[in-house]
């Protein structure tokens, strides 16, 4: 089989899908980072000083980043998004199964990245809000304080760009196969063995051809 076997379409999806893999690295890299930024002495030496405020003047504390559970969760999304992009591979060979899988989890990859996002952008405890608290109190020199021990200003900024990407990479990539299964559907049944009986994927699709050759016959 040489490159120009492969269907356009199929050609698109499969990329589409491997570049998933950078994506997800970030992601790995990103929640690692944050996970090593968490234990660490300025991190703890953070928490207690915005635990203080709180007690002493009633200032709520931010949210910061996404939190532990977060920071997990962006680990676990980068490892699914690298194996994701694995399947890439197998869909430019016409493997049946990886077609299912690769649609599977992209679903869930694109989902749980609209999870993540939707989450941070409906958080209310900013460090914007809460620095503007500050002023508007009588210790708004607990500022300097609380930015000395805080991560970069850029790594808030990263974490959004790269859950951005996923999201929008992992539904490009879905719409594509999808787009390519229902189009090339032959490619990927056509390289199991030849007794073997169509999957459900294969009957779905039957099913769909059947209806849009007799619209079009009715419509003739």
């Amino acid at each position: 089989m040489t490159g120009t076997d492969v269907p356009r379409l199929v050609r698109l999806a499969a990329k589409l899908t491997m570049a998933l893999a950078p994506v997800g690295l970030l992601l790995l890299l990103d929640g690692l980072m944050e996970l090593q930024w968490r234990a660490s002495t300025n991190a703890h030496e953070l928490v207690a000083l915005l635990d203080k405020i709180k007690a002493d003047y009633g200032i709520e504390p931010p949210e910061l980043l996404r939190g532990r559970g977060g920071a997990i969760q962006l680990v676990v999304l980068g490892v699914v998004c690298l194996a994701y992009s694995s399947m890439g591979i197998w869909l430019l060979r016409g493997r049946a199964w990886a077609r299912t899988t690769a649609l599977v989890v992209g679903a869930a990859a694109t989902l749980f990245g609209l999870f993540g996002v939707g989450v941070d952008a409906t958080e209310t405890r900013t460090l914007a809000n809460y620095f503007a608290d500050l002023h508007g109190s009588a210790i708004g020199e607990q500022e300097a304080a609380v930015r000395a021990l805080l991560y970069p200003g850029w790594y808030s900024w990263a974490e959004d760009i790269v859950q951005g990407l996923q999201v929008i990479l992992s539904l490009v990539a879905l719409a594509a196969l999808a787009w390519a299964v229902i189009s090339h559907s032959d490619w990927f049944s056509g390289r199991r063995d030849a007794d073997a009986a169509p999957d459900e994927w294969d009957a779905a699709l039957g099913r769909v051809r059947e209806q849009s050759r007799r619209h079009l016959e009715a419509d003739s």
